[in-house]
């Protein structure tokens, strides 16, 4: 990797859109649960924090609470909503994001250390259940995902420890008798230099906790930053590597039970018959508890529970005729019909997209499949619900869905509801939903008992929300020279927004360009990538037919930004060769006047050594991308054998803004890149309702025997901060097949690669 600066374990002893009984979602919340009810059931310090809210300060030190998300240690340490500072000097900082491999428990709290002048070694970490103070500042609700935690909580997290160091210097000022101004602070202390004298910050956080919250803290300039902008060890590394690490499917609670379960092998069926009594009388098996759509075996052990179930001979009923006609070749003869007929709601009209510009017209069709999330973690919870609480244990990126969810089902209070987050084995979007949490909230109420919850693999791949098919016209009229002087997208596309924010969520929010529920006619997900391409076009036309879907759905890594960017790289590339020009060079006119985007797409061509010989049977393919907040370029090289791809090297250039940790910046890119080759092999499809891919055995990603050489460079623009978990695999599909038209000629329209006859070798 290389930058470019051009400018601990936790401790614990029917396939249409979802109904409320189908899925946990934030629907039941409030259906069943005014939203205020949410907030804190009492004033505490942490609502002053809401107070000063709108000055963008969310900060109280060493202030006992009454409530608080934070767990007490042993020595009795009280903390407040984000940081708190120990006797000993430690500072215990609140990660309200989960960690799902991207490193953000190590960054967001390096931030707040930095700004507040603490070493690496003195943070400490603590993981919070649910509480509005740790919502998203921009969009009022608590989750991890889009790409978010940096962009959302980098300045925020800054001004609570600017706050937290001015009241900590305050509070030495009065101690040591002098003017605060003569004062500095760092690792942890605060000095005057003048006399030599110092103190802790240990030694004085309970006097600083009575100080008034500056509402406008002083930041640090980017030059006094010691942590940020530098590679530091990973807090969660060293649990990961020993095996201590605390995942859902690692967690044992005193008393636990373990269920397995079976559903439907279509939305809408129910159990209709299965031998209840012959599941009992199984080895370690407690109970049979049937749910709307399936049936859970409790026992003492996972295993007792998935072999008392995978014996079981369970029919079901209910929704057959209609699943029996659920297949993939009808899906997409639908698909097409919608392509035709619309109707289309229009997202962007830009000069007359419909304008026919006297010369070349050009059109192409693309289509991309259903994909599953196959995070490497399935599915699981852990619920222990009583009459008067309900604790869980999972790995969520729903924080706030969870809690909803949890108050729907159990009728309980918010406070009397805990939520323990653990690490998560990859999220991508899949671990927003609470329809797992449900499950296993509802069993423990059955049993009365803490249960475990894991879904098999097989469970997992065949009840995802996918990423939804979509399918896209794109034109272009384009000039005598080549230049596209009209663009018109047309793109047939379900809603990935529907489960995670139901309609009706937030009703008095009028700006639809934010990720929440959509209207019913279109999804702005849908478009993204399209909207926002930075390319020098006059005309332009962006519509979609919002197409109901029966397959459930939802958001996936990328979101609509990868199979979008695919369409339009691949176009444009075509485009390109229609005007016989270099895909690089012709990019850049198309980029000419944006210095910023320039300078990403040509690092990634020098770095690559585009323009440079090849060998025969080897290529490059390109692709370019306005996503998450930042810009980026990839340039593929393979060498093809027959229909054989060997993917020899990926060189990706990247502005997000600013690099906060170079590393863990590294390998977010790296690890998307991964995730954008496997999408060009694996698919959901159906077959008489059901899906046909049922584990890792029919649905393949890249192994690692088959992984490029990667090369990732950074440009710090200091543009605002964009998002890094999300951007890398977006243009990499569009590189690579853009890599193989160059070798062979041949334009891969429709996905996965197999269905021409590649894969990778």
């Amino acid at each position: 990797m290389t930058r470019d600066d051009s400018s601990s374990k936790q401790n614990v002893s029917e396939m249409r859109e979802p109904s409320i009984d189908e899925i946990g979602t934030a629907a039941d919340t409030f259906a069943a649960a005014d939203p205020s009810a949410l907030r804190a059931p009492q004033t505490t310090r942490r609502m002053v924090l809401k107070a000063i809210a709108a000055s963008g300060v969310s900060l109280a030190i060493g202030a006992a609470l009454a409530e608080d998300s934070f767990a007490e240690t042993a020595d009795g340490t009280q903390f407040n909503a984000w940081v708190g500072i120990r006797a000993d000097g430690k500072t215990v900082i609140a990660v309200s994001q989960t960690e799902m491999g991207q490193g953000i428990s190590t960054t967001l709290p390096v931030v707040l250390a930095d700004e507040l002048g603490v070493r690496l070694q003195d943070i400490v970490r603590r993981d919070v259940s649910f509480d509005p103070a740790y919502r998203h500042p921009e969009y009022h609700w608590m989750f991890t995902g889009n790409s978010e935690s940096i962009s959302a909580f980098y300045e925020l997290m800054r001004r609570m420890g600017a706050a937290a160091r001015e009241m900590l210097v305050a509070a030495a000022a009065q101690r040591l008798k002098v003017d605060p101004k003569e004062l500095s602070a760092g690792a942890g202390r605060i000095r005057h230099a003048r006399s030599g004298r110092s103190v802790g910050f240990g030694e004085v956080a309970a006097a600083a906790a009575r100080l008034p919250v500056p509402a406008e803290p002083k930041l640090k300039a980017q030059s006094e930053q010691v942590l940020v902008g530098r590679s530091v060890p990973r807090f969660d590394l060293p649990a990961k590597t020993d095996g201590s690490a605390m995942f859902g499917i690692d967690v044992v609670v005193p008393g636990m039970l373990s269920a397995a379960l079976k559903r439907s092998p279509w939305s809408g069926g129910k159990p209709a018959q299965y031998p209840a009594d012959a599941i009992k009388s199984r080895p370690g098996v407690i109970a049979v508890v049937e749910l709307l759509d399936g049936i859970a075996v409790v026992a003492r052990s996972y295993w007792q529970a998935r072999k008392a179930l995978d014996n079981a001979r369970i029919t079901w009923t209910a929704g057959v005729a209609e699943a029996k006609e659920l297949a993939s070749s009808a899906i997409a003869d639908d698909y097409r019909r919608r392509l035709e007929q619309g109707p289309f709601y229009v997202h962007l009209e830009k000069g007359n997209g419909d304008a026919a510009v006297g010369g070349r017209r050009m059109e192409a069709v693309y289509e991309l499949p259903f994909q599953a999330h196959a995070t490497m973690e399935p599915m699981n919870c852990t619920a222990s619900v009583t009459k008067d609480s309900c604790e869980i244990w999972v790995p969520t990126q729903g924080m706030e869905l969870t809690h909803g969810v949890a108050m729907q089902e159990t009728g309980l209070r918010p406070e009397q509801i805990k939520i323990h987050r653990t690490l998560a084995g990859g999220g991508f979007g899949r671990r927003l939903l609470a329809d797992f949490v449900k499950q296993a909230i509802q069993i423990s109420t059955r049993v009365g008992r803490p249960v475990k919850l894991v879904w098999s693999r097989e469970e997992d791949m065949t009840h995802d929300a996918y990423r939804p098919a979509v399918l896209h016209r794109v034109s272009a009229v384009l000039d005598a020279a080549g230049r596209p002087q009209a663009i018109q997208h047309r793109v047939v596309s379900p809603s990935c927004l529907l489960y995670v924010f139901p309609r009706g969520t937030f009703p008095d929010l009028k700006d639809w360009s934010l990720p929440i529920a959509p209207p019913p006619q279109y999804d702005p997900m849908a478009v993204e990538g399209l909207r926002s391409a930075l390319y020098d076009i006059p005309n332009q036309k962006i519509e979609q037919h919002y197409y109901d879907s029966k397959i459930p759905v939802s958001v996936w890594r990328t979101t609509g930004h990868g199979p979008n960017n695919f369409v339009l790289e691949s176009f444009i590339d075509d485009l390109a060769a229609a005007a016989a020009r270099d895909p690089l060079e012709y990019r850049r006119e198309l980029l000419r006047g944006n210095d910023r985007a320039l300078k990403v797409l040509n690092l990634a061509g020098q770095k690559a050594g585009w323009g440079q010989p090849l060998p025969p049977g080897h290529a490059r393919g390109l692709a370019f991308a306005n996503a998450f907040g930042g810009l980026i370029a990839q340039v593929a090289e393979i060498e093809i054998r027959g229909k054989g791809i060997k993917l020899k090297r990926i060189v990706c250039a990247v502005d997000p803004g600013r690099v906060l940790d170079p590393g863990i910046a590294e390998s977010n890119i790296a690890g998307g890149i991964v995730w954008g080759i496997s999408a060009l092999r694996t698919q959901i499809t159906f077959k008489n309702g059901s899906p046909e891919q049922t584990n890792f055995d029919s649905f393949d990603p890249l192994h690692l025997w088959e992984m490029p050489q990667l090369a990732v460079h950074f440009i710090e623009s200091g543009e605002k901060l964009g998002g890094l978990g999300e951007i890398g695999p977006v243009p990499t599909g569009a590189a690579i097949c853009n890599a193989i038209a160059a070798a062979t000629g041949e334009r891969i329209r429709s996905l996965p690669i197999t269905g021409a006859g590649y894969n990778f070798t």
